[in-house]
């Protein structure tokens, strides 16, 4: 009779333990596209010594700690690369169009003063002239807003990606407390969600994490500088700084902006602070070389006044900032009779405005390239830079997926395995299931045959 309960009791336990398995399997399945979840598998053992069968010690998570952290640090240099890439796009279409820009108002300026050279008197030739040069420099001054509001954009990012790696800190914060709170227990699916919070925060910045004994992580940033230690976070700040009201990263009062060398804040502060600033600067040398030269060659000119010495151009300050402040000279604006087409005075005399017309195919930025031609710089300059970032972005971004594919071949979910799984505990289920019947029928026979003694 012991032995005969005994079958019973292993036949039940066997039967939970398929079944188990089962649920498991089919956990699996449900979650195949979730993102973020690991597989799991069960973990049965054999039964104590005198008991046999078979114990379901518990579920365990096919995680990979290695491969997870390879993807975190092969994340952040993909992702800085990708949002220099996607600024760099909005600042070519501020560029505009090759022939349709900046290029084509220097064209058109200069050949209204080669019309002009045509008839110094016609006032027609004069009204085209300061209608060319006004819109020369408004063609300037929006693409130095543009090139303004790029910066500004992507400043508006990085404050952006600031407020997100705060929320991510204390979203694993919370985690690594709900983690602990588990004692050890089933804490997988609180850890995949903090696996993808990381991953996430890996996007955004170059970060390092370290393993908890309780199964939660700490992380640092920068040099080493912590933004999450268990259930504490260490917050960033974008803090304005003079003169134009630009974030700084800060941590604890200190400027760490310098210390982020790689993910999506590293591309956004590249952009902000080197790459556009350097198409500008580039953009106020040829706006003060155009104020500077058609102003040196317009002063020593004399207008149909009689009158010489006179600016076409507004004077400009600098050379920073040039492309934004360029003018016409309000003078000239008003009145075109004070353009100086004349290089004597004489009837006749076109000389100043033929010198000016010339300006168009003459080198004179840095003595080597004609105003066109150094536009044409920065635009190459633009499109060379963003090819450059698209391309090593898709090159990292292959390197992250053949990391992501090793670690999913360990920690994702596959049909077709867990279909096969799914057969053997339903076999196993079945045959256990016979086992127990045959028992149970055993027993039923014992007790008739006792009972009827």
């Amino acid at each position: 009779m012991s032995g005969l309960f005994g079958s019973l009791s292993l036949a039940a336990r066997a039967l939970d333990a398929q079944r188990a398995g089962l649920a498991v399997t089919g956990n699996n399945i449900a979650n195949l596209n979730t993102e973020g979840y690991v597989r799991r598998s069960i973990q049965l053992a054999e039964g104590q010594p005198g008991a046999g069968g078979v114990d379901v010690i518990g579920t365990r998570a096919r995680r990979d700690l290695m491969l997870d952290a390879r993807v975190r640090q092969e994340i952040p240099a993909e992702s800085r690369e990708r949002a220099i890439a996607g600024a760099l796009g909005i600042v070519e279409a501020a560029l505009g169009k090759e022939g349709e820009s900046l290029d084509a108002r220097l064209v058109k300026f200069f050949d209204s003063f080669s019309a002009l050279a045509q008839d110094a008197t016609s006032t027609v030739a004069r009204d085209g002239v300061v209608q060319q040069g006004r819109l020369l420099a408004q063609s300037f001054n929006d693409i130095a807003s543009r090139l303004d509001d790029a910066r500004r954009s992507a400043d508006a990012q990085i404050r952006g990606g600031v407020s997100e790696l705060n929320r991510l800190a204390t979203q694993i914060a919370q985690l690594n407390q709900a983690i602990n709170a588990t004692n050890g227990g089933d804490n997988e699916g609180l850890r995949d969600q903090e696996a993808e919070a990381l991953k996430a925060m890996s996007s955004l910045a170059d970060i390092t994490v370290l393993q908890r004994g309780d199964g939660g992580v700490d992380v640092t940033l920068g040099e080493g500088r912590a933004i999450v230690m268990g259930a504490n976070v260490y917050g960033l700040q974008a803090i304005d700084t003079p003169p134009n009201g630009l974030a700084a990263i800060h941590m604890g009062g200190t400027n760490i902006t310098a210390e982020i060398g790689r993910g999506q804040l590293a591309g956004w502060v590249d952009v902000r602070d080197t790459l556009v600033p350097g198409y500008a600067s580039q953009l106020d040398a040829i706006a003060f070389e155009v104020a500077g030269e058609v102003n040196v060659l317009h002063q020593a000119g004399t207008d149909m006044l009689g009158g010489s010495g006179n600016n076409f151009f507004a004077p400009l300050g600098g050379l920073a900032g040039a492309a934004r402040a360029i003018a016409i000279d309000a003078g000239v604006e008003a009145n075109p009779q004070l353009i100086a087409a004349s290089q004597s005075g004489a009837p006749g005399d076109n000389q100043a405005a033929r010198a000016i017309a010339a300006l168009r195919d003459a080198r004179v930025v840095g003595g080597t390239a004609t105003l066109a031609d150094s536009w044409a710089q920065i635009v190459y300059r633009v499109g060379s830079d963003s090819q450059t970032a698209q391309a090593l972005q898709k090159s990292r971004q292959m390197v992250v997926d053949q990391v992501g594919l090793l670690r999913d071949q360990v920690s994702g979910v596959s049909l077709d395995e867990e279909a096969a799984l799914m057969m053997r505990f339903q076999r196993a289920y079945e045959a256990n299931a016979r086992y127990f019947s045959a028992v149970d029928n055993m027993l039923a026979t014992l007790m008739h045959i006792v009972g009827a003694a």
